[in-house]
């Protein structure tokens, strides 16, 4: 078989397919699954309820690289690499706030990646 040497440039995946792609389980999560669950982190933000249950707001999603490395049972080291990565190619961007960060999807990004 022939070796394809083309790089796909762009891709838009639905709802359907990127819960296919996911793996599965309680186990380290792959680069695509730790993008997609950040992506939707990001996306929706801390929300905050009253005593009622009612949200009354949003905030940016905040958290550090020692409780990402826990959600996503990598080495904390290998989380900042993989979140510089991202800033680097303006997907997202971070502001520190002591040992945690606020993440937000890059402005270069927001119309390609959420659609």
């Amino acid at each position: 078989m022939k070796k394809n040497s083309t790089k796909i440039n762009w891709l838009a995946m639905g709802n359907d397919l990127i819960e296919c792609l996911r793996s599965k389980g309680n186990h380290r999560l792959s680069r695509y699954d730790a993008f997609v669950w950040m992506i939707e982190h990001v996306q929706h933000g801390t929300i905050i309820t009253n005593d009622l249950g009612v949200v009354v707001d949003r905030t940016p999603f905040t958290s550090s690289y020692r409780r990402l490395s826990e959600e996503w049972n990598w080495d904390r080291h290998v989380v900042q690499e993989f979140i510089e990565e991202l800033v680097s190619l303006s997907v997202l961007s971070t502001e520190r706030e002591g040992n945690s960060f606020t993440f937000r999807i890059g402005d270069n990004s927001a119309s390609r990646l959420i659609l």
